[in-house]
This record gives structure tokens, C-alpha cells and sequence, in this order.
């Protein structure tokens, strides 16, 4: 199982837990795509993207993305020349994450338009229709997207697509047709059925099912011993405003590895037998407890 990381933050901190990843072998580094960091606008939030330019020219072997990219925050035409330069920028290392898009206040506050579910959904399915076409040449035209039968240039060299979301029908599916990677998000349906949807529609699209990799991602509840353990809890729980214990039946209820080295190894190994081939670490956005926190996992992940 390889092991990523995911963080929010800004670009000293973010680029500080970059090259920490390059250094101990983490495959990856992704970002949450918020414009806000949750209720307290307050807090500090950055274009995600802006900040993977600047940690990609900084970077030489891990891999980069966004864990995802709301469609209701660019055109597809924006996202694709983004990812386009990121993949130019870190030399084929960039991944783009894509999805419906969730959080209300931020959509709120800066006044975006969030459309009812069923019609993210179809504009996700020509966001990755139009990216299709952009890399193919093709062409496309769909209700609310459209894009010439041309080759932008430059053309992409290694850009791969990530869908995550917590669907249980429609994401596998446009996973399985168009993603290189399913990011599957912890849910109290569990992960085999979405797994197995997605490879059905990438079977059914004449893909080979190896070709989609598997992903995961969930916040860091371990600790070496009952005291450590508690004390990631309480943090994780402060840090998103919620009671520690109510994290903690939440964590257990979705299914995410928790408590001691011994659980938590036991929780990777089970998703490991669900088809989970990468797990992306939300970590603390402090430079320290994200390496501390990744450091412990990655000492986990080595003895399996």
C-alpha cells in the first residue's frame, strides 16, 4: 500500500511537508481545494493550485494533486490549462482531482453558484467529457460546455485525472470511465461496492481495470499508546470544532483505521483487501504534527 499525504495550507508550510515527502518516500502530496478553510473565514485559505506551481518547480519526484478540484470554482477550460501547466511544471508528476463540489459557505461567501446534485453531476460528467476531448482532439459539446475539435497546445505530457467523492453510483461510474485514480471517501456504505462499480464501468468502457488505481483518504487517528492516541483525537477534534468522542464514533462508523499500531495496521490491511492501493493522510496543517503524524503512519505502513 503507498502512502500519501494531504494537507491545506499555505506555501512555506506546504512546500516544508513537500520536501520532507521527497526525502522518507511518500508517493504523493495532495491538496484540498478550498477556497475556504471551513465556517471561520478568518483562517487563512489559498488557490490550491497557485500553490502546487510553486511546490512542483521546487520538487523532483513526488507526485502532486488536488483532492478535488470543485468543477463550480473554474470552466473546464480553466481547469485544463492548469493542469496542463502543472503537469509541464512538475515534468508529468500532477494529477487533477475533479468533483461536484460541496461546501456551501464557501460557495456563500465569494458567491459561486452551487447547483442542485443532479446537475453537478452532469456538469462533472462534460468537465470530463471536455478533457477528454482537449487531450484527444476530438471536440465536444454538451449543455453547458463545449470545446472545438482541436488539440490545444501544449498538449499534456504524462496529466492523469483523479475523481473522488462518497457517490455510490454515479462517481464510480465516471470514475471507471475517465479517472486514472478513484479517490473511494469513507462512508457507512464501505468502500468494496463503489470499488467494484468503478471497475465495471472501466471494464465496460473497454479499459483495463489495472489501469485504475485505487485511493482512500481520512484523518490521522494513532498514536503509539493510549495517551498519544487520545491526544490526535482531541487535536483532530479541536481543529474541525467537533467533540472528540463524537470524532471518534464517527471515525469507527465510516470505517477509517484508528488507535493503536497494532488497529490502525489491522484497519490499513482491511482496506488493503477492499482494493485501497494508496491512502492520502489528512494531517494537522502544523509543519511538525504533520511530519510527526506521518512519520508514525509511515513506520506502520513498513512493518505490513
Amino acid at each position: 500500500m503507498e502512502l500519501g499525504i494531504q494537507t491545506m495550507t499555505g506555501y512555506p508550510d506546504t512546500l516544508a511537508l513537500a520536501q520532507w515527502c521527497e526525502t522518507n518516500g511518500i508517493a504523493a502530496l495532495a491538496v484540498a481545494d478550498h477556497y475556504l478553510a471551513g465556517d471561520d473565514v478568518s483562517i487563512p485559505a489559498y488557490d490550491q493550485l497557485v500553490i502546487l506551481g510553486a511546490v512542483a518547480a521546487q520538487t523532483n519526484r513526488l507526485e502532486l494533486s488536488t483532492l478535488v478540484s470543485p468543477l463550480t470554482f473554474r470552466h473546464p477550460a480553466v481547469h485544463y490549462k492548469a493542469a496542463v501547466t502543472l503537469d509541464e511544471i512538475s515534468e508529468g508528476r500532477f494529477t487533477m482531482g475533479l468533483g461536484t463540489g460541496w461546501m456551501e459557505r464557501e460557495h456563500e461567501a465569494f458567491g459561486l453558484e452551487l447547483h442542485e446534485m443532479s446537475e453537478r453531476f452532469d456538469r462533472l460528467e462534460e468537465t470530463l467529457a471536455y478533457f477528454a476531448a482537449a487531450r484527444s482532439g476530438d471536440g465536444f459539446t454538451g449543455e453547458h460546455y463545449r470545446i472545438e475539435a482541436f488539440v490545444p497546445q501544449p498538449a499534456p505530457t504524462n496529466l492523469r485525472i483523479v475523481v473522488g467523492g462518497s457517490g455510490t453510483r454515479k462517481t464510480p461510474a465516471l470514475a471507471g470511465r475517465f479517472a486514472d485514480e478513484f479517490n473511494v471517501f469513507p462512508s457507512e456504505s464501505g468502500i468494496s461496492q463503489r470499488v467494484s462499480a468503478a471497475r465495471q464501468a472501466a471494464a465496460s468502457s473497454g479499459r483495463s481495470v489495472d489501469s485504475l488505481m485505487i485511493s482512500t483518504a481520512f484523518p490521522v487517528f494513532v498514536g503509539r499508546d493510549e495517551s498519544s492516541y487520545r491526544d490526535a483525537v482531541t487535536r483532530t477534534a479541536e481543529a474541525r470544532g467537533h467533540d472528540p468522542d463524537a470524532l471518534e464514533e464517527r471515525a469507527r462508523s465510516l470505517g477509517i483505521p484508528h488507535g493503536s499500531p497494532e488497529m490502525f495496521r489491522s484497519g490499513l490491511a482491511r482496506l488493503a483487501a477492499e482494493g485501497i492501493e494508496r491512502v492520502y493522510l489528512q494531517v494537522g496543517v502544523e509543519p511538525g504534527e504533520s511530519i510527526e503524524q506521518a512519520s508514525l503512519v509511515a513506520e506502520i505502513i513498513s512493518g505490513m
